[in-house]
């Protein structure tokens, strides 16, 4: 009888699959998230909304920005439990997690977009913003640092970009903070976000009427519509940064009542400067993801005190932050479906538009969350468990 000796690998990776899998509130986090996103891609659909209405969903785009919160915490959290020598292994990882998924949904939107231009003019045209270069930004995910290309090949591609900018330079991020304290960290990301507004402001006051005035762009101004600059790894590392900062506060520090009232005053104060039409400073679109990732932290930190989610509420939103990666990418063609859908039949009758926009919310979420659980077994999970593979053969 042969005796099998397990090595301290064997040992380690058991116990570190076990401590992720209790991180259910990040999940939760992600699926709420991914249900802002949603509400604000429905909100767009339906223009008659009453102001406040129209506002709340609107905020639903800051879903992104919890998803970059929970991302940084979650790369920290993992990275500080596998404590692996060189960075080889996180690159893989996260190659194979985001890359077969992305580069689905490339073919994906190019052949959705021929079908819909066949149905309006039966004939087969590729859109004219499609070009060569776009296609292979999106394929080395370098679409983030190009104007043009940024979010069209993929819709919301912008932000998988600067994940993967923020992916690139993580590693680096991670080993400064673990040589910090809390204090020392929060120093050094002032800093960046210093550094961040001013390259800025440098690009919006100086470069941008430079070009302007040369005709080489129309804009790439940071303002409260949604932009190049704005989405850029420039202007969203602070919101990664935060994150980081949400993971060294995660274990001492208990949330208090008065914590969560400024966190949601952060989040009102954020809503204000997204959907203002009077106090436009051309840089809330820099404020309030700062603002708003700050009280993601904090509702981050005290969600990560409660050790079961019993309720079914936070179960349902567990499950969909399961699959939130599949759903976000998915859900820009199922509106494309369901708002047709819906305008050519129900919306016809029901004039109401809040009732139009819960409907479309719920109904672009059931379908969506369907057809997420299957791309989740189908592509996503198997593409994970290849990267696994790929890193043990190695």
């Amino acid at each position: 009888m042969t005796k099998h000796t397990h090595t301290q690998q064997d040992l380690v990776q058991p116990q570190l699959a076990n401590s992720l899998s209790k991180f259910e509130y990040i999940d939760l986090l992600r699926g709420l998230a991914i249900l802002g996103v949603i509400a604000v891609h429905s909100q767009q659909q339906i223009p008659t909304l009453f102001q406040l209405t129209s506002s709340i969903f609107n905020y639903g785009q800051l879903g992104v920005q919890l998803f970059f919160v929970a991302s940084a915490l979650t790369l920290c959290l993992s990275m500080s439990e596998r404590k692996e020598a060189t960075p080889k292994n996180f690159y893989i990882r996260r190659f194979f997690r985001i890359a077969p998924l992305y580069y689905f949904g490339v073919a994906l939107y190019f052949l959705w977009r021929l079908s819909k231009e066949y149905y309006m003019t039966n004939e087969i045209n590729i859109p004219a913003e499609y070009d060569v270069i776009g296609v292979i930004e999106n394929l080395l995910f370098l679409h983030g640092f190009h104007p043009k290309n940024f979010n069209f090949v993929v819709p919301g591609g912008w932000s998988i970009a600067t994940e993967m900018a923020f992916y690139a330079i993580f590693p680096i991020l991670f080993s400064i903070q673990s040589k910090l304290r809390f204090n020392g960290f929060l120093k050094f990301a002032l800093l960046i976000i210093f550094i961040s507004f001013v390259s800025q402001f440098v690009a919006i006051e100086i470069i941008q009427p430079a070009l302007l005035d040369k005709g080489i762009i129309k804009s790439i101004q940071v303002n409260d519509e949604f932009g190049f600059m704005y989405g850029s790894i420039v202007n969203q590392i602070n919101v990664f940064l935060i994150g980081m900062l949400t993971f060294k506060k995660l274990k001492e520090t208990i949330i208090s009542n008065s914590m969560l009232l400024f966190a949601a005053l952060l989040c009102c104060v954020s809503c204000f400067l997204l959907n203002t039409t009077t106090f436009k400073t051309g840089y809330n679109g820099f404020i309030y993801p700062i603002l708003s990732a700050i009280a993601f932290g904090i509702f981050a930190i005290k969600l990560s005190s409660i050790e079961n989610f019993k309720n079914s509420f936070s179960q349902c939103l567990i499950k969909i932050g399961k699959v939130s990666f599949s759903m976000y990418l998915l859900h820009f063609l199922f509106l494309d479906i369901v708002n047709y859908a819906y305008k050519k039949t129900l919306f016809k009758a029901l004039l109401n538009s809040e009732l139009q926009l819960i409907i479309l919310f719920l109904t672009l979420t059931a379908i969506t969350y369907i057809a997420a659980e299957l791309s989740y077994k189908k592509l996503e999970q198997p593409a994970i468990n290849f990267g696994k593979r790929f890193i043990q053969s190695n």
